[in-house]
């Protein structure tokens, strides 16, 4: 194979003309003065915005000495790589603008996208991604992420990457199937969820029982810079949970339930309505409507009646002694009492078992 090299720098015969009358002590009006064009002509060819002609050629080479061919040469190659470099320049451009509001690699990683070979194969890509008839996001840019902002935690967490997500998550719930949204059989379901959390079977059967009430659930993994740990929006008629798996662990999972149920239940009101949750960060007033909702449902306020007198003797054995109490999985005490502030993030995290191996295989998309 014949690698081609390209010069660092494109320079074209106004800079070997330049040299030529600097070699010569001439100043531009004596070489148009030499060869009998005009002072603009000889300067637009010095600075390669006119190119060099068959006649220029013989000209130049009867001013300086060199071959007709010489000039045109110079010319023809600095034409040739000034097209090259304008269409790489574009290339790059073109690039820089997915990349920045896209992580392709990690996409490709996915499945999310086909591997690409060329900029034009990846510009198709992105269009069918976002169903757009050209590599332009200026739709996102004006996009508003509801109660998701950049906080002084996560200041690396990516808007565009967020959105990237969420159209992911729209494209996947199409693929789900779920019976007729029943409001009243999902609000009955608020009582039951602390249930689920401590039988054997629990997150399928749960799983099932959001189905029945017309709530489409899944697993998208989510992406670099968006923290996020779930989702609820609409797809037609039917309310959809999306969990990132983001922490792989029980008591994330209820608490994730549990919110986006609560943002369900209270907050989506239109087609378009949708949340993308941090559960680290809840700032607004919106999210702390929800979390509220969402300890109801888990019992935490009962795990802080009973911990009331035992702020400083909180064992495993009191944690399973409440987590049986109050019908809830132990994990989901543990993180409440985290939570609160009352035992150390690094304390009984034993007991927060792993999420990812009781979720059914096909509820879950890399």
């Amino acid at each position: 194979m014949v690698n081609e090299y390209q010069p660092l720098l494109n320079i074209g015969p106004g800079a070997f003309i330049k040299e030529e009358l600097e070699a010569r002590n001439w100043v531009q009006e004596d070489l148009a003065d030499v060869v009998g064009l005009s002072l603009k002509h000889i300067n637009e060819l010095i600075k390669n915005k006119k190119p060099v002609t068959i006649e220029t050629a013989r000209l130049l080479s009867s001013a300086f000495g060199q071959s007709p061919q010489y000039w045109i040469n110079l010319d023809t190659n600095y034409r040739l790589r000034l097209k090259k470099d304008n269409v790489k320049l574009k290339s790059i451009e073109t690039k820089s603008l997915i990349y920045s509001h896209m992580p392709v690699k990690e996409m490709q990683k996915k499945g999310w996208i086909k591997l690409f070979n060329t900029v034009e194969e990846l510009a198709e890509e992105v269009k069918n991604f976002w169903s757009i008839s050209r590599v332009d996001f200026s739709f996102l840019d004006k996009k508003v992420l509801p109660n998701f902002r950049k906080s002084e935690a996560y200041t690396r967490f990516n808007s565009n990457y967020a959105l990237t997500w969420f159209r992911m998550a729209q494209k996947t719930s199409r693929k789900f199937k779920a019976k007729k949204y029943l409001k009243k059989g999902l609000e009955k379901l608020t009582f039951d969820l602390h249930t689920y959390t401590i039988q054997e079977d629990g997150v399928e059967r749960f799983i099932n029982k959001l189905n029945n009430t017309g709530v489409k659930f899944f697993v998208l993994s989510h992406l670099q810079k968006t923290y996020m740990d779930g989702a609820s929006f609409f797809d037609g008629a039917n309310p959809v949970i999306v969990y990132t798996n983001r922490y792989d662990r029980c008591d994330n999972f209820w608490f994730t339930m549990a919110h986006e149920i609560a943002h369900i239940l209270l907050h989506l009101k239109k087609k378009d309505d949708f949340f993308l949750d941090n559960l680290d960060i809840l700032e607004t007033n919106t999210e702390k409507e929800a979390d509220r909702f969402a300890s109801e449902m888990i019992n935490a306020d009962e795990v802080l009646k009973y911990f009331k007198h035992y702020k400083k003797y909180i064992s495993e054995i009191r944690v399973r002694q409440c987590a049986k109490e109050l019908d809830i999985n132990p994990s989901l005490v543990v993180g409440i009492l985290q939570h609160e502030g009352l035992l150390s993030k690094r304390n009984l995290n034993r007991l927060k078992t792993k999420i990812s191996e009781k979720i059914p295989a096909e509820y879950t998309v890399f």
